[in-house]
């Protein structure tokens, strides 16, 4: 396995969000997380990369261990260097910065020493991002910014990309060109983590599925297979 949570708790202040969290990807695979809105599919994420600030309430407890090293208590810049890139829900994009410019300020080589994903690279796979690379990030569209996010994330050549709501708010052509981004990604032996609301996106994109209800993963199996009594009493599908 590359990343397993263990009973992983989650806090924002006084508020317990994620309980007893037990959770595996292994290399190579792309694994969704599902639920409905408010269960704490992104806090399960920022639990993993470090993103729950101790400054501001927030607190993570068990162990969540990332190629070996454990991950809770570090600092998300660490937990970076460690090879774990992640994009994240409402895109964060800088809107100042030409798409060109947005890419480079991310481009780092691999924890190995890898550069397999650079400028040309991510140009391939996003051909759009490539006719734009010189519109500043405010003047995108919605689909071009999350497709610049995830692009962004690549070009730390990490081990693992995380990505949070990547099709919150986006027309179902859009969508559509992402299932075929991230079917590409696992081509490549990227190992992809994807918290989402969408059902059909995230099925269409994963191997192995996680169902969280009130910070408490419910069910977890093969995509393929989720039992539809499932369906109905956790996702309302």
């Amino acid at each position: 396995m590359i990343v397993e949570l263990k009973d992983v708790n989650s806090f924002y202040g006084e508020s317990h969000i994620i309980f007893d969290m037990n959770l595996a990807v292994e290399e190579g695979s792309s694994v969704c997380i599902l639920g409905r809105n408010g269960v704490g599919k992104s806090t399960t994420m920022k639990s993993i990369v470090g993103l729950l600030n101790p400054k501001k309430g927030g607190n993570v407890k068990g162990s969540i261990i990332f190629d070996g090293k454990e991950l809770v208590g570090m600092p998300s810049y660490k937990i970076a260097r460690l090879g774990m890139a992640y994009v994240p829900q409402g895109r964060h994009i800088f809107p100042t910065l030409t798409t060109k410019e947005n890419l480079l300020i991310a481009e780092r080589r691999g924890v190995d020493g890898s550069q397999y994903w650079n400028l040309d690279t991510v140009y391939e796979l996003f051909p759009r991002l490539k006719e734009r690379e010189n519109s500043l990030g405010s003047k995108l569209s919605g689909g071009e910014q999350q497709m610049l996010t995830i692009a962004r994330g690549l070009m730390q050549n990490p081990k693992m990309l995380l990505m949070d709501e990547i099709t919150e708010g986006l027309a179902p052509v859009i969508v559509k060109e992402l299932v075929d981004i991230v079917r590409k990604l696992q081509e490549s032996d990227v190992t992809v983590l994807l918290a989402e609301q969408s059902v059909k996106f995230a099925l269409n994109v994963s191997q192995y599925c996680y169902i969280i209800e009130k910070g408490t993963v419910v069910y977890h199996g093969k995509s393929a297979s989720i039992p539809e009594k499932i369906f109905e009493q956790y996702l309302g599908t």
